[in-house]
């Protein structure tokens, strides 16, 4: 399975006309779901568990290959259609920071404790456009009945008091089927 994602800077003019204001919106997924969905916003945990991230996380988050970070999954539902995956990867320096935080989290979402506390700030966004055989892209559609020819995602880091997290969050083609 290929690993390894293409993350660029947003340029309009290859993304889909229909995903490209999801994909550069810097505000919260978490409010803009909720304002979008048309059977109720929820999440749904997939998993929380401690691995190794995958190479261009380490990179991208500036830590060694070796080592293993808090990671966690979920699918950002619409009554009961995912609408999202979304990956966190939570360094173990940051982890240990705010564990109470992320031990506490459950099936609420991280947007709400990104966007309400004012000393989180959020890095540039960056996109990808993911396919069949990528790891990122078997996660994301793993609990669909579906697979689309390509998805499309974004990334950033958070520093939540200058210690950095990444999300990443994959739109599934059911966002924009409406």
């Amino acid at each position: 399975m290929k690993q390894w994602t293409r993350w660029q800077t947003p340029q309009r003019r290859l993304m889909p006309t229909a995903l490209t204001s999801w994909l550069i919106d810097s505000g919260s997924l978490t409010q803009r779901l909720q304002a979008h969905n048309k059977n109720g916003f929820s999440v749904q945990l997939l998993s929380t568990y401690w691995m190794k991230p995958l190479a261009d996380e380490c990179l991208s988050l500036g830590i060694p290959l070796t080592e293993m970070a808090y990671q966690r999954e979920v699918r950002l539902m619409d009554g009961n259609q995912a609408k999202v995956y979304a990956r966190t990867v939570i360094p173990l320096a940051t982890f240990q920071a705010r564990q109470q935080r992320f031990d506490t989290l459950g099936n609420r979402p991280l947007g709400d404790l990104l966007f309400n506390d004012p000393s989180v700030k959020r890095g540039p966004i960056q996109i990808a456009c993911l396919k069949p055989g990528q790891w990122l892209y078997e996660m994301a559609i793993l609990e669909e009945s579906y697979r689309p020819e390509q998805l499309w995602g974004r990334r950033s880091h958070f520093y939540l008091s200058g210690k950095k997290i990444l999300v990443n969050e994959i739109f599934l083609p059911t966002l924009v089927e409406d």
